[in-house]
C-alpha cells in the first residue's frame, strides 16, 4: 500500500517540504477550535464563540484567492513571510483581547487579521504539481496531503482541548502561532521545489474565468464547510452536555484518524473509475455518515460512528483537490484550489454561526443536526454540479505546445476586455 507514497517522497526536497508544509498547516486543524474554546471559557458564551470563529473564518475564506493570486505572481517566499507576520499579529491581539475579557469587536477584528493567513493548504500541493507529471502520481500526493492533514486534524483539535481546558485558555493559539512561524521558516528555504512566480513565465490569472468545474467543487466544498462549522462547536457543546467537555478534542480527534485511514486507502489505489463520478460518490457517503451522526445517542457512540465516518472527508477532498488540478493550468493551481478554501470558508462560518446559536438556544442536538444538513447540501450541490464537472474532466487541460499556446491567445484576447478586480464582485 506505501509503495505509491515512497516513491514520490523519494523525489528530491519531497520530504522536507511535506514535513514543513504539514507544521505550517497546524493553523488549519486548531485555530478555530482553540478560539471557540478561548472564547467560550472566557465569556461563558457558545453564541459569542460561534459570531467570532465565524468572522474569523469567513475573513479567512475572502483572503484566499487574492493571497493565491499573489503567491502565484510573486513566489511563495516574497508572498508568505509577511503574510505569517499578519497572522502573528493577529492571533497576539486575540489572545490579549480574551484574557482582558475585552469587547467582542475587537476580538472579531483581531480573528479577522490572524485569518490573513494566504493559503496554507495549497503551498505544498503547488510544490507537488510542480514536480510531477503524471496524473496517477499527482493523485497519490494529493491523497498523501489530504491524509497528513488528518494527521493535524487527529492530533490537533485534541491538543487544543487539552490546553485550553487543563492548562491555559489560550494556548491552543500559542501553538498555532508556534507552528506556523517554525515551519514557513523550514518550508520558503526550500527554494529548489518552490513553483516559478508567475511574473517571471509570463502567465496570468484565472481572473473570473473559472472553468465550470472549479465553480462545481466550490459549491460543493461550501456544503462540507458547513457541515465542518457547525460539527466542530456542536461536538464541544455535546461533549459538555455529557459532563464530558475534555474528551471533545478526542472526538473530534477519532473522526479525523478515521479519514487519515481512508484517505491513505483512497490514494493508495490508481482509480479506473471516472473523477466525476467518484465525485459525487464521496459526497453521498458524507452525507449520508453525518446524517448518521446526528442521531448519536452518547459520547462514545458518536466516537465509533465518527471514525467510520470520517473514513470519507479525505477521499472527498482529494478529488475536489483533483478536479480543479485536471482543469487548470499548472501556473494557476494555487488560485484555482483557492476557491475551493472560498467556499470551504464560507460554509465554516455559516455552519459555526448557525450552529453556536442554535446550541445557546435549544442544545447541541440542534447544532448536530444543523452539520447533518450541511452534509445534505453538499450531496444535493455535487448533483446540481456533476454534468459540468463530467465535462470538463474528460476534457482535461491542454498538454501539447500548440494548445498551450493557442490557450494563451484567447486569454490575452480576454484580458483585452475583461479588467480584472482585485476580488471577484460577487463575494
Amino acid at each position: 500500500m506505501l509503495a505509491p507514497y515512497r516513491s514520490i517522497l523519494t523525489l528530491p526536497g519531497a520530504k522536507a517540504f511535506a514535513f514543513a508544509g504539514l507544521l505550517s498547516r497546524l493553523p488549519i486543524s486548531m485555530f478555530n477550535i482553540s478560539v471557540i474554546l478561548m472564547v467560550q471559557i472566557q465569556y461563558s458564551s457558545y453564541a459569542i464563540a460561534g459570531r467570532v470563529a465565524a468572522v474569523g473564518v469567513l475573513v479567512w475564506a475572502l483572503q484566499t484567492v487574492p493571497t493565491a493570486r499573489l503567491v502565484d505572481r510573486i513566489g511563495q517566499r516574497a508572498a508568505m513571510i509577511p503574510l505569517t507576520i499578519t497572522f502573528v499579529a493577529g492571533a497576539s491581539l486575540a489572545i490579549w483581547t480574551a484574557m482582558t475579557r475585552g469587547p467582542e469587536w475587537l476580538l472579531w477584528l483581531a480573528v479577522a487579521i490572524a485569518s490573513i493567513q494566504g493559503p496554507l493548504g495549497s503551498l505544498t500541493r503547488a510544490r507537488w504539481s510542480h514536480l510531477l507529471e503524471r496524473d496517477q502520481d499527482i493523485h497519490t500526493a494529493f491523497a498523501l496531503e489530504g491524509s497528513l492533514d488528518e494527521v493535524l486534524f487527529v492530533a490537533g483539535p485534541a491538543a487544543a482541548t487539552i490546553l485550553a481546558t487543563t492548562v491555559w485558555p489560550p494556548l491552543g493559539v500559542v501553538v498555532c502561532l508556534t507552528g506556523l512561524v517554525i515551519g514557513m521558516t523550514i518550508l520558503l528555504a526550500q527554494r529548489a521545489t518552490e513553483p516559478a512566480p508567475r511574473r517571471g513565465t509570463g502567465g496570468t490569472s484565472l481572473g473570473l474565468r473559472l472553468p465550470g468545474a472549479v465553480i462545481g467543487v466550490a459549491f460543493v466544498s461550501f456544503g462540507i464547510g458547513a457541515m465542518f462549522g457547525a460539527f466542530d462547536i456542536s461536538v464541544v457543546a455535546f461533549a459538555d452536555e455529557s459532563g464530558h467537555k475534555t474528551l471533545s478534542g478526542l472526538i473530534i480527534g477519532i473522526i479525523s484518524a478515521g479519514s487519515l485511514v481512508g484517505g491513505l486507502l483512497y490514494g493508495a489505489r490508481h482509480w479506473r473509475s471516472p473523477l466525476w463520478k467518484r465525485t459525487l460518490i464521496g459526497a453521498a457517503a458524507l452525507a449520508i455518515g453525518f446524517g448518521a451522526l446526528a442521531l448519536a445517542p452518547n459520547v462514545l457512540l458518536l466516537s465509533l460512528m465518527g471514525f467510520v465516518a470520517g473514513a470519507t472527508i479525505a477521499p472527498t477532498m482529494t478529488n475536489a483537490d483533483a478536479v480543479v488540478q485536471r482543469v487548470v493550468r499548472r501556473d494557476q493551481i494555487t488560485e484555482g484550489m483557492a476557491w475551493l478554501r472560498i467556499g470551504l470558508g464560507v460554509g465554516v462560518a455559516l455552519g459555526a454561526w448557525v450552529a453556536g446559536g442554535l446550541i445557546e438556544s435549544v442544545g447541541s442536538r440542534a447544532g448536530l443536526a444543523a452539520s447533518a444538513a450541511g452534509g445534505l447540501l453538499s450531496l444535493v450541490l455535487a448533483l446540481a454540479f456533476i454534468g459540468v464537472v463530467r465535462r470538463d474532466t474528460e476534457r482535461g487541460r491542454p498538454t501539447d505546445e500548440a494548445a498551450l499556446e493557442a490557450e494563451q491567445e484567447e486569454l490575452e484576447q480576454l484580458e483585452e476586455t475583461v479588467e480584472q478586480p482585485p476580488i471577484p464582485p460577487h463575494l
